[in-house]
């Protein structure tokens, strides 16, 4: 087994993302990545440890092939999951240019995804790829997208924009409770494994990025499925 808990957050509307040969457009508020904690492929829980986290609604136990390759070891696991970071970044990048490409009245971007460098110390894997396309869209073309709200992400992304699945969603969403977020967007794909639902916090699930721009659009206004 492998046990999650809620991880760090960081706001990529301040310096974790830059676009070479542009300056960023003034943003309000706050749009977070989120991360979980997890134990290692190297690490065995004890049985009491398993059990405390069935009984600790903050953490998740899960089968080790749910996160980790078989025989899979701690160096070729970080080795992998921060080749998916590289990928999803750049994945981010190339869904914000479609993205911004389509929207009416608006120029093709100037800059291409070899100009975005995203800066995230001690994380890996692709989950965060919808924050970052969200926040590069938000830095480069619609200032007004977070609108002084404090937001959250999750949700791996692909070049054309789709959002695919993730694991440790129940932790994500505990992770931007804690920092404050009004709205959290997810992937329609993880639904089955969601739980929580914090006081507070306008839960949306999507399947696309222009899902999730078109939910934090009428979020303050109207409904949106989850």
């Amino acid at each position: 087994f492998v046990i999650l808990a809620p991880g760090p957050t960081v706001n990529l509307l301040e310096d974790a993302i830059s676009i070479e040969g542009i300056t960023p457009l003034p943003n309000t508020g706050k749009l977070y990545s989120t991360a979980i904690f997890a134990s290692g492929p190297n690490q065995m829980p004890l049985g009491f440890e398993v059990l405390q986290a069935w009984i600790d609604g903050d953490l998740v136990v899960m089968p080790r092939n749910a996160l980790y390759n078989a025989g899979e070891k701690a160096s070729a696991a970080k080795a992998r999951q921060l080749q998916e970071m590289t990928d999803s970044q750049s994945n981010a990048a190339l869904a914000a240019w479609n993205f911004i490409s389509q929207i009416p009245g608006h120029e093709k971007p100037s800059w291409n995804e070899k100009d975005v460098k995203i800066i995230l110390k001690n994380t890996g894997g692709g989950s965060a790829g919808l924050a970052f396309a969200l926040a590069i869209i938000a830095k480069t073309a619609d200032p007004n997208l977070i609108a002084g709200r404090k937001v959250a992400a999750t949700g791996t992304i692909a070049q054309n924009g789709n959002v695919g699945e993730i694991g440790g969603v129940d932790q994500k969403i505990l992770s931007a409770s804690l920092r404050g977020a009004e709205i959290f967007l997810m992937p329609k794909a993880s639904c089955a494994s969601q739980s929580k639902n914090p006081k507070g916090m306008k839960i949306y699930a999507v399947a696309t990025l222009s899902d999730a721009v078109h939910a934090l659009a009428l979020a303050d206004s109207a409904a949106v499925p989850s």
